[in-house]
């Protein structure tokens, strides 16, 4: 007797969207850098030493910070993501575990 086993392939179409890049920075002297932490394990451990090392390296104008898990599942709509959008030269974000 022949068993067979099924086997699944959980993939989808990958979902592009259009977006605008911002210009790249050579360094972050007056620049406002946003830190957007995703509520996981150690994130804002690994963003706040992030923020120290930047600030130690560069003469910042300031950091904003944002958190949610859910910021990442429709970003173009996250208002913790439009908040950093507009108040921040370059956001850094942790996302995994």
């Amino acid at each position: 007797m022949v068993k067979t086993v099924g086997i699944l392939i959980p993939t989808a179409k990958p979902r592009i969207k259009g977006v605008s890049a911002n210009p790249w920075f050579y360094d972050l002297d007056g620049k406002v850098v946003g830190f957007l932490w995703n509520e996981k394990p150690n994130g804002d451990i690994l963003l706040h030493r992030i923020e120290e090392r930047l600030s130690q390296k560069y003469k910042l104008a300031g950091t904003d910070w944002g958190q949610g898990g859910k910021a990442y599942e429709e970003a173009s709509t996250a208002p913790v993501v439009n908040q950093l959008a507009a108040s921040s030269d370059i956001v850094v974000i942790a996302i995994g575990d």
